[in-house]
């Protein structure tokens, strides 16, 4: 179970959301369980809090891992199947990092 993952949607805010586990690059829709808001409150569209959803890939914006989560690095690290460069890893994470920064403000 990856907890605190945050899923940016097309024209809402972004909610966070628990997952069994990440979407692959085929999946066309994503499994959340435990939806709320990014403070923790109840989205007005959930009615019941044990509901499972399921939202379609094409209104996904973006998926917000927590790198803390050691299930994310777990489920990250399976999927790659060649060792990456340290020095390239802090680069993407520089990247990753200003493109995460820029979203929020908008």
């Amino acid at each position: 179970m990856i907890s605190g993952v945050i899923i940016h949607i097309e024209n809402e805010l972004p909610i966070m959301v628990d997952l069994e586990e990440m979407p692959g690059p085929r999946d066309v829709l994503v499994r959340c369980t435990n939806v709320r808001t990014v403070d923790g409150k109840r989205p007005q569209f959930v009615h019941e809090k044990g509901s499972t959803f399921f939202f379609p890939m094409s209104i996904v914006r973006l998926i917000e891992a927590p790198a803390t989560s050691a299930s994310t690095a777990l489920a990250l690290q399976d999927e790659s199947d060649e060792p990456e460069d340290a020095l390239a890893l802090e680069a993407l994470d520089d990247a990753e990092e200003d493109l995460l920064t820029r979203i929020r403000q908008i």
